[in-house]
C-alpha cells in the first residue's frame, strides 16, 4: 500500500520537486505552501509521514512539529525536517524539535538519495512495529558549508522569539483570514489552553468569548479580513471571565507590505478586578505604568533584557569609578570591555523604542536633604515671585543622588504649584518615612524601604480624583489646550527623575482642596557609606547566594556585592541554588545566607516554587525577589509568596546597598 505523505514548504519549487520524488517512489502525496495550510488538510487526513520545512510564514514548521507530536490522532506520525538551516541550528534541532529525522537541503540527487533512506527507514519500523524512539540524526550534504548571515539571523530570531516568550501580557498573531498563527506562553496560561488547541484555528471561534463573540467575529471579519483597519478593545467595565479569570485585551489589524496581520493583545487582569477600592488604586498604577511604557513603543517587550544590560553597564562604570586608579590596566581594559558589548547590545534594543525611554543613568553625588532642598529652592524662588515656607523634621537624611536633576525635579513641582495656586504660599515639608512592605498610595507604587521624604503642598484649586493618574502623561494638562503653559514634559520628568533614582513620587489632591505632591528618596544608611573602599566591617562575614539565569548579570552582581563587603555564592538555576545551600547546611558554623532570586523564571523554573523550597530547607531563610516589572504579583506583596523585600531592576550600587542592609538589619 502507498504510504501517505504531507509535504510543506512555502518555496514552490522545492515543495514540486520534494512531492515527484515521493511520487515516484510510490507515495500518496499531499502539498501545503505554509504550515497553516498544512493544519487545514490535516483536519480531515492522516499522513504517515510528514515533510516539512522550518521557516514558514504563518505558522512555521516547528511549531507544526510541536502541535503534530501533541495532537492524538499524529502523535506517532513520522516527521522528517526538511530545511536550509539545519547546518547552522543543528544542535538545536536536534535537541529540541520532536521529529525523527532531519535534512539539509542541497542538490536534487542528494535530496533524492536522504528521502529514500527515510522512507527506508519508515518501513522498517513500520515491519518491526517500532514506536518512536526520539532518536533521530541529521543527514547533511557532503561540502556543506555553514551561513553567517543565516546564523546572524538565526540569532537575532531566537532573540526576539525569547522576548515574545517571556512577555507577561498574552500575545496572539492572526492570519489575514483570521486564523491563529502564533500564541506566546502567557496567552496560553490566561486562557487555561494548549498550542495545538489554538493554532491554526479561526480567531472567533477557538476561544469562549462569552457576550463578546459577536462583537469580536464582527471585528475580525470587518475589520481584519475585509481590511478596515479599526481596532477593538475589551474594556476594564466588561472584561472577558473565562474559567475564573477576569481578562481585558486589544485587538488591531496590522498592514505589514502588501498583507495585513491581527495583533491580539490579552492581560489577566484577576486579581486587581476582584480586589474593589484596592483595585482602583491598582489600575491606576496599571493604566500611569502602561501610558509611561507606551511612550517608549514596545519597551516592555524589552524590558528584562534592557534592564539585566544597564545593570551591567552601570555595575562595571561604578567599580572603574571607584577602583579604576588602584587597578591595573587588564582589570580596567576587562571592565571597560564588559560595559561596550553591553552598550553596544542595547544600541539594537534602543532602534525599537521611542526617543521618549530615556530613563538613563544619573551621576550621583551623597548630600544631606536639608542641604539639597533649601538650595533648590532658594535657587527657585531667586527667578520666581511668591511665598513659601520650609518645614524640617529631618535635614541630615543622607541621599545619593545627582542634585541638579533633582533640583530640576524639585523646580517643575513648585512651578506647577504656583500656577496651580495663582502664586500663593506653598509648603514644603523634609521628613522620614519607613515602610516594611510596599506601598500603593494614590494609585501609585512604592516599594519597601527607607525614604528622605520631600513634600510640596500649594493651596490652589485641586485636581478631579478621576484625572490625577493621568497627571504623569506627557503633553497632558489641564490648563487651556494650546496655551504654552498646558504644554511640556514638566511632570513626566518628575516621575522618570524619581524612578531613575529609585526613588517615587505620589500625588495626593481633591478639587477645590489643593494639591500634594511627595518625593522619596532612598535614605543612605550612614555617613561611611562613600569611603574609597565601601565596605564595613559590619557586614564582613555576611554572606549573599544570587540567583539569575543571565550570565552577565550574576557577574556584575557579585563584583556590586563583594565591593560592598559580602561574601557572594552564584547559582544559574534551582539545582545549582540547592547545591549551594547544602555547602551552607554542611557547616554549622557557617551563617544562613541572604538570597537573592531572579524572578523571570528564564529557566522554566517558578521563582515562587523555588523560594518554597529554600524554605523547607531553612525557614529562617530571608530572601529578596528581583524583577525588571513592578507589575509582577511577587513585587506587588512579596510577603505573601515567602520573600521579605524586593529590588527592582535596574539596580544601582546605593539600592543595591539600601535593600540588603535593610534585611540583614532587620
Amino acid at each position: 500500500m502507498a504510504i501517505k505523505t504531507l509535504v510543506v514548504d512555502n518555496n514552490p519549487v522545492f515543495l514540486k520537486a520534494v512531492s515527484t520524488i515521493l511520487t515516484q517512489e510510490g507515495c500518496a502525496v499531499k502539498t501545503a505552501g505554509t504550515g497553516l495550510e498544512a493544519l487545514d488538510i490535516l483536519q480531515d487526513y492522516e499522513p504517515e509521514m510528514v515533510f516539512t520545512d522550518l521557516i514558514m510564514p504563518l505558522v512555521s514548521g516547528e511549531q507544526l512539529c510541536r502541535i503534530l507530536r501533541h495532537t492524538k490522532k499524529h502523535e506517532n506520525v513520522f516527521i522528517v525536517v526538511l530545511s536550509g538551516i539545519i547546518l547552522e541550528d543543528q544542535k538545536r534541532i536536534v535537541e529540541d524539535i520532536n521529529c525523527d529525522l532531519c535534512i539539509a537541503k542541497g542538490n536534487l540527487k542528494e535530496i533524492r538519495q536522504h528521502i529514500r533512506e527515510a522512507l527506508h527507514t519508515f518501513g522498517q519500523r513500520q515491519k518491526a512495529s517500532l514506536s518512536r524512539d526520539n532518536k533521530k540524526d541529521a543527514r547533511i550534504p557532503f561540502g556543506l558549508k555553514p551561513s553567517t548571515v543565516t546564523s546572524e539571523l538565526l540569532l537575532d530570531k531566537r532573540h526576539l522569539a525569547m522576548i515574545l516568550a517571556n512577555l507577561d501580557e498574552g500575545i496572539l498573531e492572526l492570519s489575514n483570514h483570521g486564523k491563529i498563527v502564533t500564541a506566546n506562553r502567557s496567552v496560553l496560561e490566561i486562557l487555561s489552553t494548549r498550542e495545538e488547541l489554538l493554532i491554526g484555528m479561526a480567531f472567533a471561534e477557538a476561544i469562549d468569548w462569552g457576550h463578546l463573540r459577536e462583537p469580536i467575529k464582527q471585528w475580525t471579519n470587518e475589520q481584519l479580513i475585509a481590511q478596515g483597519m479599526g481596532g477593538f478593545e475589551i474594556f476594564e467595565e466588561a472584561p472577558l471571565q473565562l474559567q475564573g479569570r477576569v481578562i481585558i485585551g486589544w485587538f488591531m489589524p496590522v498592514a505589514e507590505a502588501e498583507d495585513v496581520f491581527g495583533l491580539c493583545i490579552l492581560r489577566d487582569i484577576t486579581r486587581q478586578y476582584q480586589a474593589e477600592q484596592h483595585n482602583k488604586e491598582l489600575d491606576n498604577a496599571i493604566k500611569l505604568v502602561k501610558k509611561m511604557d507606551a511612550m517608549s513603543c514596545m519597551a516592555g517587550g524589552v524590558a528584562h533584557d534592557f534592564n539585566n544590560l544597564l545593570t551591567v553597564i552601570c555595575g562595571n562604570l561604578d567599580i572603574l569609578a571607584l577602583y579604576g586608579k588602584n587597578q591595573s590596566s587588564d582589570e580596567r581594559v576587562k571592565l571597560i570591555e564588559q560595559a561596550r558589548k553591553a552598550a553596544l547590545v542595547a544600541v539594537d534594543l534602543t532602534r525599537q523604542i521611542s526617543c521618549f525611554s530615556n530613563f538613563g543613568i544619573v551621576s550621583r553625588e551623597t548630600v544631606g536633604i536639608g542641604q539639597l532642598v533649601r538650595t533648590a529652592v532658594d535657587g527657585f524662588y531667586l527667578e520666581e515671585s511668591g511665598d513659601y515656607r520650609i518645614y524640617a523634621d529631618c535635614e541630615d537624611c543622607l541621599v545619593y543622588v545627582d542634585p541638579e536633576e533633582i533640583g530640576q525635579a524639585i523646580a517643575n513641582v513648585l512651578k506647577n504649584g504656583l500656577e496651580a495656586a495663582d502664586g500663593g504660599r506653598i509648603e514644603i515639608r523634609l521628613g522620614k518615612s519607613t515602610f516594611d512592605t510596599p506601598r500603593l498610595m494614590s494609585g501609585q507604587y512604592v516599594s519597601a524601604g527607607t525614604y528622605a521624604k520631600i513634600e510640596f503642598r500649594d493651596f490652589g484649586k485641586g485636581i478631579d480624583r478621576e484625572l490625577l493618574f493621568r497627571i504623569f502623561d506627557p503633553y497632558y494638562s489641564t490648563k487651556e489646550r494650546g496655551s504654552l503653559k498646558g504644554m511640556g514634559l514638566g511632570l513626566t520628568v518628575v516621575y522618570a527623575t524619581l524612578r531613575n533614582h529609585g526613588g517615587h513620587v505620589v500625588v495626593h489632591s481633591e478639587a477645590g482642596a489643593g494639591t500634594t505632591v511627595s518625593f522619596y528618596l532612598p535614605v543612605m544608611q550612614g555617613r561611611g557609606d562613600q569611603e574609597s573602599t565601601g565596605k564595613t566591617a559590619s557586614v564582613a562575614d555576611r554572606h549573599v547566594l544570587l540567583i539569575d539565569a543571565d550570565d552577565q548579570m550574576r557577574e556584575i552582581g557579585r563584583i556590586m556585592l563583594e565591593h560592598l563587603g559580602y561574601l557572594v555564592a552564584k547559582a544559574a538555576n534551582r539545582a545549582e541554588a540547592m547545591e549551594e545551600m547544602q555547602h551552607f547546611a554542611g557547616d554549622p558554623l557557617l551563617p544562613r545566607p541572604l538570597i537573592i532570586l531572579d524572578l523571570s523564571d528564564a529557566n522554566g523554573e517558578s521563582a515562587v516554587e523555588t523560594c518554597r523550597l529554600l524554605h523547607e530547607m531553612d525557614e529562617t531563610l530571608q530572601i529578596i525577589a528581583m524583577s525588571g516589572t513592578i507589575l509582577h504579583p511577587v513585587m506587588d506583596d512579596c510577603r505573601k509568596y515567602g520573600f521579605v523585600n524586593t529590588l527592582p531592576k535596574p539596580y544601582s550600587m546605593d539600592s543595591l546597598k539600601h535593600i540588603t542592609g535593610m534585611v540583614f538589619n532587620t
